[in-house]
C-alpha cells in the first residue's frame, strides 16, 4: 500500500528551507550594493500546471547562484487522477559578459545544475510514484541567454543536457477504494536534454549601478 503522506511531507520542509534560503539572502543584498537578487518563475513549467519559484544571487565577477522550488498537488479521488510532484532544483552558473553590463546580468550564461524530485502520477487505473526525493535525481550542464524588457524585469532562455534517473513504484487501487496495490518496482534512466526554461525574471534592486 502506497502512503501519499510520505509524498507530502518532506516537500514541506524543502519549501521551508528555500524560504529561509531566501529571506536570508534578500536581508545579505540589502546591505551590500555588490550583489543582486532576483525572482523568477518558468513559465513553461506554469503552464505545465507546475507552478514553481525560483530565486538568484549574483554576486561580483559574473559568478551566480540559483534554486528554484517546483510543486504541485492536482487530485480527482473519485477518478484516481493525481498530478502530484514537488521538486527542488539548484544551479551555479557564469556569466562571461558581466565586466561589460551593469547589474543584473545580462547575455550569455553557463551552468552546472541539480535537481531531487518526488512524483505520483495516476491517471485512471494505473499509478506511479517515486516517494522518496533521492530516488530521483538529475545533474548536468546548461547554456543560456537572458535579455532586459527593462529595470525591472528580464527574460532568461535556458536548456541543460544531463542525466536523469528515477526509481518508481507502479501501483493499482483497491476496488472497494480502501487504499492500493504496489505491483513492482522500476528505474527509469536518460541521457539526454533534462532542463529547458524560459522564465520572467524580476529584478530586486535594478536601481544598482556599474558592479565594477
Amino acid at each position: 500500500m502506497i502512503s501519499i503522506s510520505k509524498l507530502i511531507s518532506l516537500p514541506k520542509k524543502t519549501v521551508l528551507a528555500v524560504s529561509l534560503i531566501m529571506c536570508a539572502s534578500l536581508g545579505a543584498q540589502a546591505q551590500n550594493d555588490n550583489a543582486a537578487m532576483q525572482l523568477r518563475t518558468n513559465a513553461l513549467y506554469d503552464l505545465a500546471a507546475l507552478p514553481n519559484i525560483g530565486v538568484e544571487f549574483q554576486a561580483r565577477h559574473g559568478w551566480a547562484w540559483q534554486a528554484d522550488y517546483i510543486g504541485s498537488y492536482w487530485n480527482n479521488n473519485a477518478r484516481h487522477r493525481y498530478f502530484q510532484s514537488y521538486a527542488f532544483q539548484t544551479e551555479l552558473r557564469y556569466y562571461p559578459d558581466s565586466k561589460e553590463c551593469p547589474f543584473p546580468y545580462v547575455g550569455h550564461h553557463f551552468g552546472v545544475y541539480g535537481l531531487l524530485a518526488t512524483y505520483d502520477f495516476e491517471f485512471g487505473n494505473t499509478g506511479y510514484q517515486s516517494n522518496g526525493i533521492p530516488k530521483t535525481y538529475s545533474v548536468g550542464l546548461s547554456y543560456g541567454y537572458v535579455m532586459r524588457l527593462n529595470k525591472t524585469f528580464s527574460l532568461d532562455f535556458t536548456a541543460g543536457l544531463g542525466y536523469l534517473s528515477s526509481i518508481y513504484y507502479k501501483y493499482l487501487p483497491k476496488e472497494d477504494n480502501t487504499g492500493y496495490v504496489r505491483l513492482d518496482t522500476k528505474r527509469f534512466s536518460f541521457f539526454g536534454p533534462t532542463k529547458l526554461e524560459v522564465s520572467l525574471v524580476m529584478n530586486l534592486n535594478y536601481k544598482n549601478k556599474f558592479w565594477y
